[in-house]
């Protein structure tokens, strides 16, 4: 898994040096540890085209201890994308969809990361029947069944429904006691979600993360159509939260949508969001994007379509 922290943790080091090998691998395309070395073999081609000869060798070192194993990657996703410097190599696993790629800079090409980074969701759910319930957690699409112990049980209130959605309540409080990040979807018939969401107080219930699933029907496959429902909603939530976003800062007039203004803003560090279409993205957005996750600003990679005002990049700034 992918995480801001970890990238930008990458970009500030003190001792990267470059020229940066950017390398994102495709475990369709590159399924084994033969079809791993060729492609080393066509990174050099590319290598010495651009650079000195002479110092290959301390790149291809690092290429080739890297242990490239598509059963140790392939659990965790789609491929693996991989920044060598001068002096160091660094990987993260690729969950999304991707291309063999390769690129030879003087900077790192982040968009695969960046990408990777907003496609990322972490959430619960709690699917409540009259007299029973269950808990998945889901990460990336992924699902996994809790196993829930000393669990509430209806006959202690006496099949009151109401008591027992509380019982449920109080339980989940207490298991999420320390890790109440995570937000929980309520699966359930409309009286009962209606019903929960009532008693449920905390902010951690997304309440406007509705399933229309059969829950009459919710074995694997089922279970499988839901998530994809709930992300779906999750990324239209999230993409609409942005445009709110963006249109109360241009409100308070915190916004900058000319290349100069954006570029003089993240040298300075005052960028709280970068926005960039993918359709216009090149070394000079690459870059910026770079220099805003190094003063730990957050940078969105879109369709153009979800830009605000359809403009090639924008930015929210800092107001100090």
């Amino acid at each position: 898994m992918t995480s801001t922290i970890e990238l930008r943790n990458t970009l500030t080091l003190d001792y990267e040096v470059g020229p940066f090998i950017s390398l994102i691998v495709s475990f369709n395309e590159i399924s084994n540890k033969n079809d791993y070395l060729n492609l080393i073999e066509t990174v050099k081609e590319e290598f010495i085209q651009k650079h000195d000869e002479n110092i290959w060798p301390r790149y291809e070192r690092k290429l080739r201890r890297f242990n490239f194993d598509r059963a140790k990657h392939i659990g965790n996703g789609s491929g693996v994308a991989l920044y060598v410097s001068f002096k160091a190599i660094h990987s993260f696993n690729l969950t999304q969809p991707v291309k063999t790629q390769i690129s030879i800079d003087d900077t790192m090409n982040v968009a695969q990361l960046i990408k990777e980074i907003e496609s990322q969701l972490h959430y619960r759910v709690l699917i409540l029947r009259d007299n029973d319930f269950k808990l998945l957690r889901v990460d990336n699409g992924h699902f996994s069944i809790l196993n829930l112990v000393n669990k509430p049980i209806p006959v202690l209130v006496n099949n009151d429904k109401n008591k027992y959605f509380m019982l449920v309540k109080e339980y989940l409080s207490d298991l999420f006691d320390d890790d109440d990040y995570l937000q929980t979807v309520v699966v359930a018939n409309e009286e009962n979600r209606k019903l929960f969401n009532e008693l449920a107080d905390q902010k951690t219930f997304a309440k406007d993360i509705v399933s229309k699933v059969d829950m009459d029907d919710l074995g694997p496959d089922k279970i499988s159509e839901m998530i994809d429902e709930l992300n779906q909603q999750f990324f239209d939530k999230l993409a609409n939260d942005n445009k709110i976003k963006y249109e109360k800062a241009s409100d308070h007039r915190l916004v900058a949508t000319d290349l100069r203004d954006i570029i003089s803003n993240a040298l300075s560090g005052k960028i709280d969001t970068l926005y960039i279409s993918e359709e216009s993205y090149n070394k000079t957005l690459n870059d910026l994007a770079i220099t805003t996750i190094g003063f730990a600003g957050n940078v969105l990679l879109l369709p153009k379509n979800q830009m605000p005002m359809n403009l090639d990049y924008a930015a929210i700034t800092l107001k100090f």
